[in-house]
């Protein structure tokens, strides 16, 4: 049990520099006039569509500098992974990233209207690692430091 959220958020984590990546890619090729075709592109639905859309900075959106959402997430999920000895934080940190995810999913479904397997892939985990801090703070019924 103790190992599966740090896997999970490394694996989120992971997920984010991919994002990031895309986006400095899709990016670069449109300076250029090239278009660039990410390997998460798969049929009908684009994450490079996603990534590079005015959505790819929430920050931007609430009136903040823009960051890209992929460092943001990169940012997030490197705390996480600091949190995960206390089961309190790390239930806190993953309820905050299953709202977030709640409303990144309402983006890319009704306003964007794509699917990005990235995206979804790193909601998935979010409220996977959510259960089980769930899971964990119940059982220990305290704070837990290792």
């Amino acid at each position: 049990m103790l190992l599966l959220p740090p896997f999970l958020i490394m694996t989120n984590l992971l997920l984010s520099c991919y994002a990031y990546y895309v986006e400095l890619q899709a990016n670069r090729a449109q300076r250029y006039g090239d278009t660039y075709r990410a390997y998460c592109d798969v049929g009908m639905f684009s994450c490079t569509r996603v990534f590079t859309s005015e959505y790819r900075s929430i920050s931007r959106l609430v009136g903040l500098p823009e960051v890209s959402n992929a460092l943001l997430g990169i940012a997030f999920y490197m705390i996480e992974l600091m949190a995960c000895r206390c089961s309190l934080l790390l239930l806190w940190l993953s309820a905050c990233s299953c709202v977030l995810s709640v409303v990144l999913l309402f983006v890319l479904v009704f306003i964007l209207k794509d699917l990005c397997v990235v995206c979804c892939s790193m909601y998935a985990i979010n409220f996977i690692t959510f259960a089980l801090a769930v899971r964990w703070r119940s059982q220990t019924g305290r704070v837990h430091v290792d």
